[in-house]
């Protein structure tokens, strides 16, 4: 059962990384969600029940977001956008540290599973990543990305389909003649 010590915690970390007000709106109202959703006594209902009306009235009507309380996501995330067009799949998971741009959605396809991101992940404006994949820890996916297979950690993937991005060794001109 999430407690309110935790769910402070979380919001203490989300709060470091988004020094603006519109993120903390965002991810107060999404945290009070995601305890109301894990709890099953009084206090959880009348979190369910402000939750109900304060996702309607900010995180649909005003950012045009769906950011389901059964998504758990770890502290410390990140929302530079007030993840404002963002739709996940309510089966999606999101990990400590991660960074979500706006218009991102974490979808299916086929299937009921959703993506995974792990700690550190970083997903650019407007990425979309379907299907049961896990975006690694610490792994970038690059704005406008399709991502649909797993991304390993560390590593930056973009384009349509996204591909991991290779690099190329520094190509040096020949020595010149003393």
């Amino acid at each position: 059962m999430r407690t309110f010590r935790e769910t402070l915690d979380a919001l203490r970390a989300d709060f470091a990384v988004n020094p603006a007000t519109e993120p903390r709106v965002t991810l107060v109202i999404w945290r009070i969600g995601q305890t109301g959703h894990v709890r099953r006594d009084a206090v959880g209902f009348a979190l369910r029940r402000a939750h109900g009306l304060l996702n309607f009235v900010w995180t649909r009507s005003v950012i045009g977001a769906d950011l389901p309380r059964s998504v758990p996501a770890g502290p410390g995330l990140r929302l530079p956008h007030e993840a404002r067009g963002t739709i996940l799949h309510p089966a999606s998971r999101i990990g400590a540290g991660v960074t979500l741009y706006h218009q991102v959605t974490l979808g299916v396809r086929g299937g009921s599973r959703a993506p995974v991101l792990a700690d550190g992940a970083y997903v650019g404006a407007g990425a979309k990543l379907i299907g049961p994949i896990t975006v690694g820890a610490g792994s970038s996916i690059g704005a406008n990305a399709v991502v649909l297979a797993d991304v390993p950690d560390g590593q930056t993937w973009v384009g349509v389909p996204a591909r991991p991005v290779t690099r190329r060794a520094r190509e040096t001109s020949p020595a010149e003649p003393a």
